[in-house]
């Protein structure tokens, strides 16, 4: 019934013309997910329905483990925040720790699978810009797996981050911002 006017929808799931209207408009504040998958039916669709996680809670154990493997390397001269909120409307995305110092905001990344380096970075590059961090930090769980993929990426990514671990580790722990964006062992 695609393609089918919405009086003819309307007839077939019992609504008023102008309720079909306003569910096709978006602006049905109170029609109920039974209500849409009558109208969907109607039109020889199928109702489809995607939960998407809101930021503000850490739902990986191993992530959270090492996290706080990571912010136990870092000085109390940066006050951090765990699944920080990025702060434009409507997006869903949050980034896995924030450090803030004066003059230096630094996004980390936490990754405890790393596989496909070019999305992972680029993915981790722009939640820093829209959260407008000054660094950004990515931290890969410190396995056999995750040293052969980095050093696979090696040749595309040096020239942008620090690989130095202990390097970027010191100047955290001094309460000191790196010079440049990182990627790190924990």
């Amino acid at each position: 019934m695609r393609g089918a006017s919405q009086a003819a929808v309307a007839l077939a799931v019992d609504a008023s013309a102008s309720e079909i209207s306003r569910r096709e408009l978006g602006s049905a504040p109170n029609v109920s997910v039974l209500a849409l998958a009558e109208h969907a039916a109607a039109l020889g669709l199928k109702l489809a329905i995607n939960l998407y996680p809101v930021g503000g809670g850490i739902r990986d154990e191993a992530q959270l483990r090492y996290i706080h493997r990571f912010l136990e390397r870092v000085s109390d001269v940066f006050q951090h925040e765990i699944e920080a909120v990025i702060p434009l409307p409507g997006d869903l995305r949050a980034v896995d720790v924030l450090l803030r110092a004066p003059g230096c905001v630094v996004a980390v990344e936490v990754i405890t699978r790393f596989s496909d380096s070019q999305a992972e970075v680029r993915a981790a590059r722009m939640k820093a810009r829209d959260i407008g961090a000054t660094r950004l930090i990515i931290v890969l769980a410190a396995t056999h797996a995750n040293r052969r993929a980095l050093e696979a990426a090696r040749p595309a990514l040096a020239g942008a981050f620090d690989m130095d671990s202990r390097r970027v580790l010191g100047a955290l722990g001094a309460g000191q911002a790196p010079d440049r964006d990182a990627i790190i062992f924990i």
